[in-house]
């Protein structure tokens, strides 16, 4: 997105024209990191232009696909986690995957205004500005003697997730700490968004919700694994308000679609 701003700003471009190459580089982003061509478009314009029409969808779409064909040259063509093939188990669990939407909503929700507020608190102290970083990075190190899984972009965590290898304290303590720990990088003025992290607190409240619902009935219901793919798209719907990308880059990003 910044590229894109920036291409367009010494082009000496129009507003609108910079705008769609603000959604071509978003696009082209999300398409090469996650692997996800289609889905970098959608988000591109769910979120960013707000229009599907064909003068600014095309030339995101022809962003996408050269990033997409670029990055598959030098990382390969694999999808970003690995994990076991779910599906929908009992037309019965319908029930508890409806509660995941409203359990996502709810932790994307506060996770979207607790990052407001702790940048708002990092704003507040009176301190030179050199030292918020300082006061940031050593919180979330500290954070993560304890649980390492928050560093990085999480992926390591997620497909602990999806593989059925955690259990369901530590699922549902990971969303209490990983909210945290991105609401202090942020607002201590590290650089980042909140993708990724939606990802990682999505899997971890699927997994968490899916462990109970499976202790409860086993024999009607998905492993865990399961409602932690539904639930990265859960949540990264919540937070970005973009349903139409949650769900395709769930398909892109498992290389499965049973579960959209």
């Amino acid at each position: 997105s910044a590229l894109g701003s920036t291409i367009g700003q010494v082009l000496r471009l129009s507003a609108a024209r910079v705008r769609t190459l603000v959604g071509c580089g978003a696009a082209a982003g999300i398409a090469a990191t996650f692997n996800a061509p289609i889905a970098g478009p959608l988000f591109a314009a769910e979120v960013i232009l707000g229009d599907f029409g064909v003068p600014q969808f095309s030339p995101v779409v022809i962003s996408s696909v050269v990033s997409t064909i670029i990055s598959r040259h030098y990382l390969g063509d694999m999808p970003a986690f690995i994990m076991p093939s779910y599906e929908l188990v009992s037309h019965y669990e319908l029930i508890p995957y409806a509660l995941l939407g409203f359990l996502a909503a709810g932790v994307g929700v506060a996770f979207s205004r607790l990052v407001y507020k702790v940048e708002d608190l990092f704003d507040e102290l009176k301190v030179p500005a050199i030292t918020k970083p300082l006061i940031g990075g050593f919180l979330i190190g500290t954070i993560g003697i304890w649980f390492p899984h928050i560093f990085g972009v999480g992926y390591d965590a997620i497909d602990m997730a999806l593989a059925e290898k955690m259990s369901g304290l530590l699922l549902l303590t990971l969303i209490f700490v990983k909210v945290a720990a991105t609401s202090i990088t942020l607002g201590a003025g590290g650089s980042g968004g909140i993708f990724a992290p939606s990802l990682f607190l999505g899997a971890m409240t699927g997994g968490f919700l899916g462990t109970v619902v499976h202790q409860l009935w086993p024999s009607l219901t998905a492993g865990p694994g399961a409602y932690a793919t539904v639930g990265m798209g859960a949540l990264v719907s919540a937070t970005t308000h973009a349903p139409l990308t949650a769900m395709i880059i769930i398909f892109e990003m498992t290389d499965d679609y049973r579960l959209i």
